[in-house]
């Protein structure tokens, strides 16, 4: 081994390594230490003892009802507020809920304007779906990021850009091989009756 720990640094790496929570790089340095290295193994062994005594000699204990969600609550508030403050939103890939819509699609909001009732959301459109006629309220906007969507007789594909404007009616809707959309519009618009 080419660099030369301290006792207290192989103390350090066995405990993290009998709590489990070592990298890949570090735990393989330490597993070569268990093989040329005395002290390391006296270490891990005093660690894996402390490790069982607590694990056997406490008692499991039970969180009152509703503790996690109200956890999970207060930490996006907290990055709510945060948000606010550096004047940004961020909306990880596994933030948010997928809702379905009308059969086979489904919507996930990004960013809700709730004085102009205006939503920016992520569309998912399964192969053979279709999406009801609708009268737009204020203009639209629709970004293909995957698969094709056909629109009153014309088929757009990925990379497409479609802009509706406020009061232009979208009629017949569908995808044959499912898409995936990124859309801005209003919260407000009219679906008209099927025929």
């Amino acid at each position: 081994m080419s660099q030369k720990y301290t006792d207290e640094e192989i103390q350090d790496l066995a405990a993290s390594y009998a709590l489990g929570v070592l990298g890949d790089e570090d735990k393989a340095v330490f597993e070569a230490m268990l093989k040329e290295n005395g002290s390391a193994s006296v270490h891990l062994d005093y660690f894996n003892e402390i490790m069982e005594d607590v694990t056997y000699s406490t008692e499991p204990r039970k969180e009152p009802r509703g503790l996690e969600d109200k956890l999970f609550t207060k930490i996006q508030k907290e990055r709510d507020v945060a948000e606010k403050e550096t004047g940004y939103l961020f909306v990880r890939e596994n933030q948010g809920d997928w809702v379905e819509v009308v059969d086979g699609v489904k919507v996930k909001q990004l960013y809700e304007d709730p004085a102009r009732k205006y939503s920016t959301v992520l569309v998912k459109m399964d192969p053979g779906s279709t999406f009801p006629d609708h009268v737009h309220a204020e203009a639209e906007e629709c970004y293909i990021i995957e698969g094709e969507l056909s629109m009153g007789g014309m088929t757009f594909g990925k990379g497409d850009y479609i802009r509706a404007d406020a009061h232009s009616v979208h009629e017949s809707i569908s995808t044959v091989t499912g898409c995936f959309l990124l859309i801005q519009a209003s919260q407000e618009n009219e679906m008209l009756p099927a025929e």
